[in-house]
């Protein structure tokens, strides 16, 4: 995990979004410069819901299952950054912000947010299924949801995951010792609001036969993943006086799902039925 020096302010992405994405010139540790998108999160974001982890725990398993992401890491703006890379207006946003590290990740040109009329066209039944699934696994609200956001960018030959901000909510609650998803998840109840994913009408419309082995692959990544895998993170997170939420319950939920893959993928399969 690397924290890379912001020096160029570019342009703010979107504006009016929650997290005022800005685009900025980054220098990393071998000093290539670089862009960068990077979330200016509040400070309530960072301590009720943990933002900054959640982005780097998705980035970070999203890669374990083979999925494409941009790569990640922290930005670190500079005291010269601000004040002489920075506009009034900029200055004025960022004052309204957490004003410790940010979340950023690598902005690659030529891509574009996914026309979700032609999401076939740009990825295959078994991505659509593997997406789906991690996004089950890590309870991704926001790849379709409630805000109707894709949160998937394309071109012509490739995608890439972002957006990972809203994952394992349980863990949003530093003082709970018990999980209620791993106890329902023990009872085969899976209560992720999947009618609601990006990809759902597509796979609720694929053939029986079609459904019984679609999750095949993240069944695979799934039964090998490390259950420690995000220890690291979490660890120069926390150096980093960064909140990483209830990690213990992260852990366990992790450790429960990934020893049962069987059972998650039926429970997925019913959930397409």
């Amino acid at each position: 995990m690397q924290i890379y020096e912001a020096i160029s302010f570019q342009e703010i992405v979107g504006v009016g979004g929650s997290t005022y994405p800005w685009r900025v010139l980054v220098v990393d540790e071998n000093n290539h410069i670089r862009p960068f998108l990077v979330k200016i999160f509040t400070k309530r974001q960072l301590l009720q819901q943990h933002a900054i982890a959640k982005e780097l725990f998705g980035n970070v398993l999203a890669r374990e299952f083979e999925l494409n992401v941009p790569e990640a890491g922290l930005v670190n703006f500079s005291e010269p950054f601000v004040e002489y890379q920075l506009r009034q207006a900029e200055k004025d946003i960022l004052s309204q912000r957490d004003n410790g590290l940010k979340f950023g990740c690598e902005w690659v040109n030529g891509m574009q947010i996914v026309d979700t009329n032609n999401l076939k066209s740009h990825l295959k039944d078994y991505d659509l299924a593997t997406i789906f699934a991690f996004d089950n696994f890590v309870l991704n609200l926001d790849r379709g949801g409630y805000r109707n956001k894709p949160n998937l960018l394309v071109n012509d030959e490739h995608f890439l995951l972002i957006d990972h901000e809203q994952l394992f909510y349980f863990s949003d609650d530093v003082n709970a010792s018990d999980n209620p998803v791993i106890a329902d998840f023990k009872n085969n109840i899976w209560n992720y609001q999947a009618e609601r994913h990006l990809f759902y009408p597509l796979l609720k419309s694929l053939s029986s036969r079609a459904k019984k082995d679609i999750f095949g692959t993240f069944w695979y990544y799934l039964k090998n993943l490390d259950a420690n895998i995000l220890d690291e993170t979490a660890f120069f997170l926390s150096q980093h006086q960064i909140s990483i939420g209830n990690f213990d319950l992260i852990k366990e939920y992790i450790y429960e799902i990934k020893s049962k893959p069987d059972k998650f993928c039926d429970l997925l399969i019913q959930k397409i039925a």
